[in-house]
C-alpha cells in the first residue's frame, strides 16, 4: 500500500494541474498573463494542496512564482525547449516521438533529452511534485515549472513549428506594424499584444475571468497532449502569412477573452493584406 503522505502529495499535484488548466485556457501568456493564471488557480486549491504548496514556497503565491521559469532560461539553457512543442503545420497533430526529441537542437542537453517539449515536461514535473523520494529543491522547481508550463501550452503559437511559432510572421496590429521597439509579430500578438490593447490591469482581468469561469461552468478536462492539439488547431485556424494584418471586432474585454482564451466562439480573425 502506498503511504498516505505519498498519496496526498500525488493527489495535490493532480489537483494543482486541474485548477491551473481552466485558468490557462482563459488567459496567457506574457508575464501578466502567467500571473493571472496563478491568481485564479490559487483560489481553487483544496486545503490539502494549499498545505503542500505552502510547504514548498512558504507564503509566496502561485502568481508570484509564475514567471520564474522564464527568468531562469538564460542560465538554464537546457530548459529552452520545455516551454513549447513544435508541431509541424502540415501534420494532423502532436506526436511525442517526433515533437519531443530534438537531438539536432543547439540547446544544452538536447541530444539526450527525450522529454524536450512542454507536453512531456508537464507530465514529468507532475511526477516529481508527487514523489516522496524527490528532494525538496526538486519539488520546488517542479511546482514552479508546472505553474508556468500549463500557461505556455495553452498559447496556440507555443504549439506550432511554422516560422518559429509565428515569431517570424510580421503583422500589422491595430493599425501599426511596430510594437514598442520591435516589429509586431504573430506570436507576440497572442502573448500579450491583443490583451494589452484592452487596457485592463491584472485585478480587472482576474475579476472578468472569474465571472467567465462561473458563467460558462468551466472545468478542467483533457491532458497535456490534448491541450497541445487544441492549441495547434487554433494556431492553424488563426494563421496569417507574413505581412498580414490583424482585424478584430467586438473588442469588449469579455468577448475578447471568449475568442482568444476560452475558444468558445470565434468573434474575429486574422486577415492578410
Amino acid at each position: 500500500m502506498r503511504p498516505a503522505g505519498d498519496t496526498m502529495r500525488r493527489t495535490a499535484a493532480a489537483v494543482l494541474i486541474a485548477v491551473l488548466a481552466p485558468a490557462a485556457a482563459l488567459y496567457g501568456w506574457g508575464q501578466r498573463g502567467h500571473r493571472i493564471v496563478g491568481d485564479i488557480a490559487q483560489e481553487r486549491l483544496t486545503e490539502v494542496t494549499k498545505r503542500n504548496v505552502r510547504s514548498l514556497i512558504g507564503n509566496n503565491t502561485l502568481a508570484s512564482v509564475a514567471n520564474w521559469a522564464d527568468q531562469i532560461r538564460p542560465e538554464r539553457d537546457e530548459t529552452y525547449n520545455w516551454h513549447f512543442v513544435d508541431i509541424p503545420k502540415d501534420t494532423q497533430g502532436f506526436s511525442d516521438s517526433r515533437d519531443c526529441y530534438r537531438p539536432q537542437d543547439k540547446h544544452k542537453g538536447a541530444k539526450d533529452d527525450h522529454q524536450n517539449c512542454v507536453v512531456d515536461r508537464i507530465e514529468y514535473f507532475k511526477r516529481v511534485l508527487g514523489d516522496k523520494n524527490a528532494s525538496r529543491g526538486d519539488r520546488i522547481e517542479a511546482l514552479k515549472f508546472i505553474i508556468h508550463f500549463v500557461g505556455d501550452i495553452h498559447q496556440p503559437f507555443h504549439a506550432i513549428e511554422e516560422a518559429k511559432g509565428g515569431n517570424g510572421v510580421h503583422i500589422t496590429e491595430f493599425g501599426s506594424d511596430r510594437c514598442g521597439r520591435y516589429p509586431c509579430n504573430l506570436h507576440s500578438a497572442w502573448d500579450s499584444g491583443l490583451i494589452e490593447h484592452t487596457g485592463m490591469d491584472e485585478e480587472a482581468y482576474v475579476a472578468h475571468l472569474e465571472q467567465l469561469i462561473s458563467e460558462e461552468h468551466l472545468r478542467a478536462s483533457g491532458n497535456p497532449a490534448d491541450w497541445a492539439n487544441e492549441s495547434f488547431a487554433l494556431a492553424k485556424a488563426a494563421w496569417v502569412n507574413d505581412g498580414g494584418r490583424a482585424v478584430w471586432t467586438l473588442l469588449h474585454p469579455l468577448r475578447l477573452c471568449h475568442f482568444l482564451l476560452v475558444r468558445l466562439h470565434h468573434h474575429g480573425d486574422y486577415k492578410a493584406n
